[in-house]
């Protein structure tokens, strides 16, 4: 009695060992979008294959099969599909036996749909997917080389199991997956000019990155040491390593404190003295054309450019009440510029002219070639999408100015990059992207070499 218990015993524990020695690796099929066009051997595995490319060498003989979204398609109305998966030396195995998950392409009882994998035929009757099994217990030495699949009339198939015994073969079916990058620190509110880094605890792995809201790819800007943050912006970043899974991605929001303006100009055209080039000042009733002149503050310029619609056009005028002002008549236009290629135009500010104020005909309001004028405050504001490094105000009616204060802005939430380590100079453009040197155009960019960042104006 004791004996045949032990033996029992020992079977049991036998067959627990030998269940928990099996293993598997399987390739799943599937596109992010459905297509009728065929895929051909160059881009099965590309357009086809979700998971498990690790395990494919090459695809040949690839004949009317179609991807969709949760697998694969075989075959057309009128010709069947096939395609031969070569795998990879390490997913080259003796299998004890291969699991196909199938569906047929629909009910109709005349088409009876099957697979013939690897020249042995599996019967696919139901048009919900199941697994579909073919055992091979009678080549138990021979390895496993080639996934020869051809199908009678159409079906769908969304994965293949293979399945083995550990002491048959090496395969991982686990590829491993890179670290999610970090990004120190991690958004919120901070000051303009604090020092952004990101960094990946996976040795080797290359980080993408973007500041403009849209997920990161490997076309988007590589990584290539720590940055500062200007403006309010959302850094988003990923890490990829060949053989490696990508990574999750990290996003950060930043909120600038007080990200104010690099630059104010002020114009005061009450007092043309001040102006750049200087204007006499008009005698009282009289004025100066400004038809044609522009002005200057710093980085910003103003030119002025008359309608000529009635008898007057813009103009300095020296009224009898108020002192000189800005005049400019329906139609009128006013050019105002950023000369510096890295700013925008943030906002335009005027202020009233009191000339006239007793008739009410104080107002200014301008048509904008792009952004918002807001006549109740007299400032102009560029769309949320947009930098722009100039904008026309065309008047409506009269307006009358006695001043104006143009703000200027970066265009990118990023400045100062700096490089981690030594190595041949790298070009970033005003929006803080990459720009490969042999396709540098003309403007102006962010070098880096040898452990300095400096702008540089290409020509």
């Amino acid at each position: 009695m004791k004996k045949t218990f032990l033996i029992l015993v020992i079977v049991a524990l036998h067959a627990i060992t030998a269940s928990a020695s099996e293993r598997s690796f399987e390739i799943v099929f599937g596109a992010d979008a459905a297509n009728t066009n065929t895929l051909t051997n160059a881009d099965f595995v590309e357009k086809a294959v979700k998971s498990g490319k690790g395990y494919i060498a090459q695809v040949t003989s690839v004949v009317n099969v179609f991807p969709e979204t949760d697998g694969i398609r075989l075959s057309s109305s009128k010709k069947n599909g096939k395609f031969n998966i070569l795998l990879a030396e390490d997913a080259q195995v003796v299998a004890r036996r291969i699991v196909v998950n199938a569906s047929r392409y629909d009910n109709d009882r005349d088409a009876e749909a099957a697979i013939m994998l690897n020249s042995e035929t599996l019967t696919v009757p139901s048009v919900a997917p199941a697994d579909y099994t073919l055992a091979i217990p009678s080549r138990p030495e021979k390895t496993l080389t080639n996934l020869i699949v051809d199908a009678d009339h159409r079906l769908y198939i969304h994965s293949i199991t293979v399945y083995y015994d550990d002491s048959q073969g090496t395969v991982d079916p686990e590829v491993e997956t890179v670290a999610t990058p970090a990004i120190i620190p991690g958004g919120g509110i901070v000051s303009a000019g604090t020092t952004v880094e990101i960094s990946c605890s996976t040795p080797g792995a290359a980080i993408y990155y973007t500041i403009d809201g849209a997920d990161p790819s490997t076309a988007s800007t590589l990584y290539d040491g720590f940055f500062t943050v200007n403006n309010c912006l959302t850094l988003k970043a990923f890490a990829v390593k060949d053989g490696m899974k990508p990574s999750e991605m990290a996003e950060a929001a930043f909120t600038v404190r007080n990200a104010g303006a690099t630059l104010e100009a002020t114009f005061d055209f009450s007092a043309p003295a001040t102006l750049n080039p200087s204007v006499a000042e008009p005698a009282q009733k009289e004025s100066v054309d400004l038809d044609g002149r522009s002005f200057s503050n710093g980085d910003v310029a103003v030119s002025f450019t008359a309608s000529w619609s009635g008898n007057t056009a813009v103009r300095l005028y020296h009224s009898y009440d108020a002192g000189i002002d800005l005049r400019l008549y329906d139609g009128d236009a006013m050019l105002v510029r950023s000369l510096n290629p890295s700013m925008f135009i943030k906002e335009i500010r005027f202020t009233m002219s009191l000339s006239g104020a007793s008739t009410g005909s104080n107002d200014i309001n301008f048509y904008p070639s792009t952004g918002t004028y807001d006549w109740a405050s007299e400032t102009w504001t560029p769309d949320d999408d947009c930098t722009d490094g100039s904008v026309e105000l065309t008047s409506v009616m009269q307006s009358r100015i006695a001043s104006m204060t143009v703000t200027l802005d970066r265009t990118s939430g990023l400045s100062a990059v700096t490089p981690d380590h030594d190595h041949e100079a790298v070009y970033y453009n005003i929006m803080g992207r990459r720009i490969s040197a042999a396709t540098l155009t003309p403007g102006l960019y962010i070098r880096v070499q040898g452990g300095k960042a400096e702008k540089v104006i290409i020509r």
